[in-house]
């Protein structure tokens, strides 16, 4: 402890902000991308057709006359419903093993190409892209990097006692110190409520973990009994011996027997157990995007149509709802576009806030530090945690768009990619003295960002077949790019030397 409570604040936003706040940028960069995770997967898959208005009643039937024929035994059939931001058909059957494919929801073709698409950044936003059942490490990193996220406001609120009073001034030419300072506050400040909340609700989804002995007080069963009340788990897995055969109705009449209870066009998906046999379950499962509810309305029915479980947010515990309210604002589906939009700005600038941080810890010690081995471990670390973050996630969907369909383990190639890259810009960073290796990084960033859109030439026909999707993602990368040349310009220029210096001490 401090002398004073603000200098154990000042000490803990300080070093803490610089051992998390490595991690902490590529959550908060990864989590922003995947905010448009559903349009990503679209842009990275060229075989759909743009300009696609999908029927839902004519996509459902294709979906089930392709099972039907592909996997009549399986026990278990999904079906997922086109959308704008998705418009590919998906089916997905558990037999021998799983399978699963897009279709074109107008003509049933199959569309080839597999790809993680935008759902790598959640992942990578969740647990680093690992398997946390089998090394839970990446997972309990972006714990840690979510509770020092909260921390960190917390504190820099207390340390930046001006902190709103500074969010008007600005001064980028007083001196590159107060430059990075002030964008630090800046950017810190104007979505601060956001931040927390995020932080909270990331904290709170995962209360199992920051306080495992809390569910037992209240629930005598501990964490299963809450969770069977707050999130109306159900093991959905198929269970029993199969029926015998017996016809199942087109998934039509089912369909419309749940939008009767739950609204008409407001399916998104529907899950059919043991489709042909005697003790066949169909599941209806409404979207949720005009609704702040992380759970959705689900209808199970028997072969005949006959409900057998109804679970309806309005119907559920006061603690349902409260949970599945708090979890859909950290996994947003409800809002639509401009919901979309803020979360993704204002993600970016929790990632600024975070660079922006980094920079100024180096600048601050600069004259004392210089030359230390600690000190150039730092500013190489703070390189590739920023910069070489940014250049691996572009770096990813290059891969994606140019890796062959026919490639041999083709998912994991543009996962590769990202972790070489990502690897590779440390290697960079460590030989290069800091100045180059943040221009040299920020403008291949720019480049790689610029040149996306042109990636087989698909841009010019996103514009022919009014491909606002695709067209919004293409101008996304641009304005990316422009933005990272203007850093990487605004870097190399002589009025940045003190903070980042041209040539590397001895």
């Amino acid at each position: 402890m401090r002398k004073t409570f603000t200098l154990s604040m000042t000490f803990l936003h300080t070093w803490g902000g610089l051992v998390f706040g490595w991690l902490l940028f590529m959550v908060l960069l990864t989590g922003s991308i995947a905010v448009f995770a559903g349009e990503l997967t679209y842009w990275l898959t060229p075989e759909i057709r743009g300009g696609l208005r999908p029927d839902a009643v004519r996509s459902m039937q294709i979906g089930e006359d392709y099972l039907r024929a592909h996997a009549p035994t399986s026990r278990l059939w999904r079906v997922t419903l086109p959308t704008s931001r998705e418009p590919a058909l998906k089916v997905t059957w558990k037999e021998l093993g799983e399978g699963s494919k897009k279709l074109d929801p107008e003509t049933g073709a199959e569309i080839v190409r597999k790809t993680e698409g935008g759902s790598f950044f959640l992942q990578v936003h969740e647990d680093f892209h690992s398997n946390r059942d089998k090394n839970p490490t990446g997972f309990f990193l972006v714990c840690l990097a979510g509770m020092a996220m909260l921390v960190a406001s917390v504190s820099g609120i207390v340390v930046h006692k001006r902190i709103f009073k500074d969010l008007f001034l600005f001064r980028p030419k007083t001196s590159p110190h107060r430059a990075w300072l002030d964008a630090h506050n800046v950017f810190g400040v104007l979505a601060l409520p956001f931040h927390m909340m995020m932080a909270f609700t990331g904290i709170l989804l995962l209360y199992w973990l920051f306080l495992p002995s809390a569910a037992p007080v209240v629930y005598p069963g501990g964490n299963s009994e809450f969770r069977r009340e707050a999130n109306a788990q159900d093991y959905r897995q198929v269970k029993g011996e199969a029926g015998d055969p017996a016809p199942t109705a087109p998934l039509k009449f089912y369909v419309d027997k749940a939008e009767s209870l739950f609204g008409a066009g407001r399916t998104a998906y529907l899950y059919v157990r043991d489709p042909g046999r005697t003790n066949a379950v169909v599941e209806v499962y409404r979207e949720r995007t005009e609704r702040v509810s992380q759970q959705v309305d689900q209808i199970a029915m028997d072969r005949n149509g006959t409900v057998i479980r109804s679970l309806l947010i309005k119907e559920k515990t006061p603690l349902f709802r409260l949970q599945s309210f708090v979890a859909s604002w950290h996994w947003i589906e409800w809002g639509g576009n401009l919901a979309r939009w803020f979360y993704f700005l204002a993600g970016l600038m929790g990632a600024a806030v975070t660079a922006a941080g980094l920079v100024v810890f180096t600048a601050k010690r600069r004259k004392g530090a210089e030359g230390q081995a600690w000190f150039r471990i730092v500013e190489a670390v703070n390189v590739a945690a920023v910069a070489g973050a940014c250049i691996a996630s572009v770096a990813f969907f290059w891969a994606e768009r140019l890796t062959p369909v026919e490639a041999a383990a083709r998912d994991d190639i543009p996962v590769q990619a990202f972790w070489v890259v990502w690897a590779a810009a440390l290697v960079h960073a460590a030989l290069r003295p800091a100045r180059q290796a943040w221009v040299e990084q920020l403008a291949l960033t720019a480049l790689l960002c610029l040149g996306a859109p042109f990636l087989q030439g698909l841009v010019f026909r996103d514009l022919a077949t009014a491909d606002w999707v695709r067209i919004a993602v293409d101008a996304t990368f641009i304005a990316g790019g422009l933005c990272f040349a203007l850093a990487a310009w605004k870097v190399r220029t002589p009025s940045f030397a003190a903070t980042l210096p041209a040539r590397r001490e001895a």
